[in-house]
């Protein structure tokens, strides 16, 4: 896997939705509680090269919406503009990503 569990966490909050629920539910496992692959595997009721393979799958679907859509990299730079009350940077970044679609 090449992302970081941080990075991959962050997608899933962004992202989980589009993900099965067992492809949820073992990234959650992975990444938010940092359970083993052995671990996940007995909590799902699955191998643990089925939890690699859904881990693997998962993180393919979360990077290419990511490249796609790239709403985690907006909301992370609408949140820093919000927090250092940027308000000029907030309608620059709204805009930008508006005039993208």
């Amino acid at each position: 896997m090449a992302l970081t569990k941080i990075e991959l966490a962050k997608l899933l909050g962004v992202y989980g939705p589009m993900l099965t629920q067992k492809q949820r539910d073992a990234l959650a496992m992975y990444c938010e509680y940092d359970c083993s692959l052995s671990e996940i595997a007995d909590e799902v009721g699955i191998s643990r090269q089925g939890v690699r393979d859904l881990l693997v799958n998962a993180e393919k679907t979360l990077t290419k919406l990511e490249e796609n859509l790239h709403l985690s990299q907006f909301v992370s730079e609408i949140t820093i503009a919000v927090a250092n009350n940027d308000m000029e940077k907030v309608s620059e970044l709204v805009n930008g990503y508006v005039a993208k679609e």
